[in-house]
């Protein structure tokens, strides 16, 4: 002990003071946190009794770890975090409170070390450790030195939940598992939750149910708001649907599908077309026509709600279910053409005994080439050493559209190598060896399959409308009838497309169409010729459509119309292209027509004259270049023109349904299917009204 100390010692009774000191290395000094007997409360003094000792000392908490606790008034062994609002004791013994676990709470709940405080060095004397040692901030500087901490604390301190940078990732990993269609269990899986740790480590993820039943219906609110406003602004309040039905095989519900399509006028002097998926909801009644017929009209009468006005039904496309047909027979149906080209390929296809014996044997290969890695690695191997595309052979589905031509096509384009497979070994308990006059009926198949399946391809577009649908048949028509009859030859098909033949090309799949255009019938037959009618020129009709008639249909419709002033109209032209067969001949047709020498005397007149379209070009943006030519015949197009002639858009609608009600997610809430459903499809439509940026 040092002079100055012993000197003290004899004059004063002796002072066990307990204060928090701190060495030169930062830590806390071991007065406070050894627990001792020596070691006192940072608020308490004991004082050593004595004649004539001085009264006790009140010592202020120095340590800068109270910057962030306080003491319970209700519990004083008890300190109250200011960050979290946790409780931590401080012992049990008043007399050896100490702050071993505040320090561990900032440590290992709020991610920081133990705070810091400057001391003068321990050899002082007592009355310097009393009233003038630097304790952090236990005099002048204790404003100064407890910004930084708290600075410090607050930089680790979790994100609330309305946070704006919280609210932001919250709402993207909902998009994430609506648009990936993951499973809401994906916010518990240990990888997911240390990517977000890593990427933001004071953001807090929700649990599912969260996601679940708050984040995913605010997106489906949020998507179907966006969606009425587009509906409000549609082209007359006139929209398109298709439909379809579909039974999980997963979770043992029916689920009837609505798709709307229609044209949205954006400002004076353009249009644009939108789709959308309006409901994917359960119907898990029986699927009786007035069943499906109640569940539509309820269904839309729940969107007029929404828009809050009127909203008519044009058409509606379906399949040739029989339920379905009669379920729509009050709304202008169309059944889908794309069906009906499939059943008509696959009728013809089972007639032949020659091809279906061919078929047999390429499912047969291309299915043990599917199942067996022997035969599918040795497939490989002999398309590397003949130089041939690295294509897997597939087999057709009859339900799938196309699939017999593309089996044949991948099976010809592979022929070499299946050769030398069959020889090596029979793929199947059947005979396999495909003899050279099977490989030439192959081909022919493909080149009779191949018109149909460039018609079903451009049908089914997400920008197909069904006024394409009478031109796309009857070349159709004529290109098989040319085939049929051997007229392959450039000056034959000239002289057929010239001839009188052409009259009946639209027997068979465009019969009822051709047939209805002599006469006016209903008013929802007038409606489908005329729409059929609104796109392409009087060239691309067969020989046997009453144009005129079709003329004055027209003329008798737009009388119903709003008129609206016509400004001067734009007669310029541009010529015509095309790039597939089908098109070709149309296009070769339109062309040999003589164009007009006199000026037209209306808009239909200015309109049949018109060469300013392309038989590939979009109908849509044809005529929302011409809302300013002909007005009155515009609008009566765009509410036509947005259906499209096939269901296709129903049909993918459930492939997404598929993946959604998967069998790790068999018990998914039917709610919850619709929620996602409609916001992955609705996401994915290329002309959707959608919140996510492409």
């Amino acid at each position: 002990m040092s002079d100055t100390e012993s000197t003290s010692a004899d004059t004063a009774p002796p002072v066990r003071v307990c204060l928090t000191l701190q060495d030169s290395e930062g830590q806390i000094s071991d007065n406070e946190n050894s627990g001792s007997s020596t070691h006192l409360s940072p608020t308490e003094t004991n004082i050593a009794s004595g004649d004539g000792g001085p009264p006790p000392l009140k010592i202020k908490r120095t340590s800068a770890v109270w910057n962030s606790f306080t003491v319970s008034e209700n519990d004083p062994s008890k300190a109250i975090c200011k960050l979290c609002k946790s409780k931590l004791s401080r012992g049990r013994d008043a007399k050896h409170y100490n702050t071993t676990s505040l320090h561990n709470h900032l440590l290992y709940v709020h991610h920081m070390r133990k705070p810091t405080v400057s001391a003068t060095s321990s050899s002082s004397p007592l009355p310097s450790r009393v009233t003038g040692v630097q304790l952090g901030a236990a005099k002048g500087s204790h404003s100064s030195s407890s910004s930084p901490i708290l600075t410090a604390f607050a930089a680790k301190q979790p994100f609330s939940a309305n946070h704006p940078r919280s609210k932001q990732i919250t709402e993207m990993i909902g998009k994430m598992i609506c648009t990936d269609l993951e499973p809401f269990s994906v916010v518990e899986r240990r990888g997911f939750r240390t990517l977000v740790g890593f990427l933001e480590p004071k953001y807090k993820i929700p649990s599912r149910h969260y996601f679940s039943r708050t984040v995913v219906p605010e997106l489906y609110e949020a998507m179907r708001g966006e969606m009425v406003q587009s509906l409000k602004a549609a082209e007359g309040g006139v929209i398109n649907l298709t439909t379809d039905l579909w039974t999980s095989n997963h979770n043992a519900h029916a689920y009837l599908c609505l798709t709307g399509h229609w044209c949205e006028r954006v400002g004076e002097t353009s249009v644009q077309r939108k789709a959308g998926l309006l409901n994917v909801g359960v119907l898990d009644i029986e699927h009786t026509s007035n069943n499906i017929l109640c569940c539509l009209k309820e269904k839309m009468r729940e969107w007029e709600e929404s828009v809050g006005q009127s909203v008519t039904i044009r058409f509606v496309v379906s399949d040739n279910a029989a339920n379905m047909v009669k379920a729509l027979t009050e709304y202008g149906h169309i059944r889908c053409v794309s069906h009906m080209l499939h059943l008509v390929v696959i009728k013809a296809l089972e007639k032949d005994r020659v091809g279906t014996s061919l078929l047999s044997k390429a499912r047969i290969i291309s299915g043990h080439v599917h199942r067996s890695s022997k035969a599918s690695n040795r497939l490989h191997e002999l398309q590397s050493q003949l130089n041939l595309p690295q294509h897997t052979l597939i087999t057709d589905v009859k339900t799938r559209r196309n699939y017999t031509f593309y089996m044949l096509q991948w099976l010809v384009e592979q022929r070499r190598a299946v050769q030398i497979m069959t020889q090596e070994s029979n793929m199947g308990k059947a005979p396999t060896i495909i003899y050279p006059n099977e490989w030439g009926l192959a081909s022919d198949m493909l080149t009779v399959l191949s018109p149909f399946e460039e018609v079903t391809q451009a049908l089914s577009k997400h920008t197909a409308s069904i006024s394409e649908v009478i031109p796309l048949l009857h070349g159709l028509c004529s290109i098989i009838r040319s085939l049929h009859a051997g007229e392959e030859s450039e000056d034959e098909s000239d002289q057929f497309m010239d001839g009188d033949d052409d009259q009946d090309a639209t027997v068979g799949l465009g019969q009822d169409v051709a047939a209805d255009s002599k006469e006016t019938g209903s008013q929802s037959e007038q409606r489908t010729k005329m729409a059929f009618r609104t796109n392409f020129l009087a060239s691309c009709f067969p020989n046997n459509v009453d144009v005129e008639a079709l003329k004055r249909t027209l003329l008798l419709r737009m009388e119903f119309c709003d008129p609206v002033a016509t400004p001067a109209r734009n007669t310029e032209e541009t010529p015509a292209t095309s790039n597939t067969s089908v098109l070709s001949f149309l296009q070769k047709k339109k062309s040999a027509i003589p164009m007009r020498t006199h000026l037209p005397s209306g808009d239909v007149e200015a309109y049949l004259a018109d060469g300013d379209i392309s038989l590939t070009d979009d109908p849509v943006k044809y005529w929302s270049g011409k809302l300013q030519c002909w007005p009155n015949l515009t609008r009566f197009a765009l509410q036509h023109l947005s259906c499209p002639p096939t269901s296709v858009q129903s049909e993918r609608v459930f492939s997404t349904a598929g993946n959604v009600v998967s069998p790790q997610r068999a018990n998914l809430d039917p709610s919850h299917v619709e929620q996602l459903v409609f916001i992955k499809v609705n996401a994915d439509l290329k002309n959707s009204i959608g919140l996510f940026d492409p």
